[in-house]
């Protein structure tokens, strides 16, 4: 059945639901609707402005949106690994040896990769989860209703005003969103709150990003009759706000000690420290706030514990102030010796991974074998340098008709032959793994038509403001 462009044009008109998918068509045009399935070479969907169920071949379709769907992870640590192709994966490691890396995941089971095809490995402590989204605009309250709507995955702000959400905060919490912008964000993030109705609450850590690449942290406080403010520190340099139109933020807060950091795209921006902790009366809120009308949103938010184990240090500061073409260096401390291992708390041993077994990896080291949670491990080098320069050994995934890249909604990525699809379940392979079976609600976004340069332009577009 085809469908007429002008149909497509109209069905973009109605509103977007949370639960609704959104097909972006190889000709610019938009379907919102319900997806009843995926299949090899089409899907079906159905949707409000048509009679029945129709339809869409996939040769037709640019890339679907999917509702959020969190999954429910185990284990006590989080491993990321990187392919050689991009594709980012995280679950929990359950194996290493010379030629793979196995990972356990709740949308695929037990995932076997070839290490050659492994870029790099990072392996977390798996923090309590407080929130994860969004996934809808219930639960937030606007400071003018209206001003923020959920669409996409996203929060978007269509003026000046605040959205928030109160949370059971620990003392030692870690806060961590995307922020995409056209032309100068203009825009604030205020934590451990007292008052989510108002945009400007009494008790308040209050980050100030002001159009530049500098930003501050301010604190108001109040308690009985006395009150105050202060900024704290130095401004944080972050040049990826005049270069980029994209960043994640990540916030490092310890109410205790008054240590707060701000990671930008995972580098170390800045660190400050409140001089009195204890002054005020602050609560577990937390607001996303714009000034004007700016074209601003926010999506993969997270906040979790935080174990209070600093990576890492802030750049040294030049009197605050670094050339306009000065761009941030990333961090080299990652090993370069294969036999080189990272510890959590940066610690360094010198030994061979022999193995896992039972959530422990076995380490022959010199002065016998150890064994150690995987937990406790950070990173270590998957290649030589040798290996690296060698095209046989350092390899990158075939690409073949017919594979899609469906992303997960922590900005995670998989690319894979679609075989088979129903049930909800989207069968695939790649070089890199072989077979597998995935799980359709886990995946945000799945792109078809991978390697059409003449949709490069339309795609990189799909991200419409």
């Amino acid at each position: 059945m085809k469908i007429p462009s002008a149909l497509l044009l109209l069905a973009g008109c109605f509103p977007l639901t949370a639960q609704e998918t959104e097909i972006l068509c190889v000709d610019g045009s938009r379907i919102r609707g319900s997806l009843l399935g995926v299949e090899v070479d089409r899907l079906q969907f159905e949707a409000a402005f048509l009679a029945a169920p129709v339809p869409l071949r996939l040769e037709k379709v640019l890339e679907v949106s999917l509702p959020i769907h969190r999954g429910d992870s185990k284990g006590d640590h989080v491993a990321t690994i990187t392919l050689t192709n991009g594709d980012v994966l995280r679950g929990e490691l359950i194996g290493i040896d010379k030629d793979s890396i196995k990972l356990r995941t709740w949308y695929a089971g037990e995932l076997t990769f070839r290490r050659a095809m492994v870029d790099n490995l990072e392996i977390q402590d798996r923090p309590d989860l407080i929130y994860s989204g969004p996934d809808g605009i219930d639960g937030w309250t606007q400071s003018e209703p209206g001003t923020w709507q959920f669409e996409h995955g996203w929060l978007r702000a269509k003026g000046a005003g605040s959205i928030a959400r109160n949370f059971e905060l620990p003392a030692k919490a870690r806060f961590a969103f995307d922020l995409s912008w056209r032309s100068n964000p203009r825009f604030n993030f205020l934590f451990y709150t007292d008052d989510i109705t108002k945009a400007h609450p009494e008790n308040a850590y209050e980050l100030i990003i002001q159009g530049g690449r500098y930003v501050q942290l301010h604190k108001r406080w109040s308690k009985g009759d006395k009150s105050g403010s202060n900024t704290l520190g130095n401004f944080a340099n972050v040049p990826e706000l005049v270069n980029k139109e994209r960043c994640r933020i990540e916030m490092l807060v310890d109410r205790k000690t008054g240590l707060i950091r701000m990671l930008v795209n995972g580098r170390v921006a800045q660190d400050w420290t409140d001089p009195d902790p204890d002054a005020g009366l602050h609560g577990g809120g937390m607001h996303f706030s714009t000034q004007d009308n700016v074209q601003l949103r926010v999506s993969r938010i997270e906040v979790t514990s935080w174990d209070g184990v600093l990576e890492g240090k802030p750049p040294e500061q030049d009197e605050g102030f670094m050339d306009e073409d000065d761009t941030p260096q990333p961090e080299t401390d990652v090993p370069v010796d294969p036999t080189r291992i990272r510890l959590r708390n940066n610690d360094q041993i010198a030994g061979e991974m022999l193995g896992i077994e039972n959530s422990k990896v076995k380490l022959k080291t010199a002065f016998g074998e150890v064994n150690l949670p995987v937990s406790r491990l950070r990173t270590f080098a998957l290649h030589t340098k040798e290996q690296r320069e060698n095209w046989d050994l350092y390899q990158i995934p075939k690409r073949y008709n017919g594979d899609v890249r469906a992303w997960f909604p922590d900005g995670g990525c998989i690319t894979f032959k679609l075989e088979d699809a129903g049930g909800g379940k989207l069968e695939g392979s790649a070089q890199s793994f072989g077979k597998a079976s995935f799980e359709q609600k886990a995946f945000a976004r799945i792109e078809f038509n991978l390697y059409a340069p003449e949709l490069d332009e339309l795609r990189n577009r799909g991200d419409a403001w």
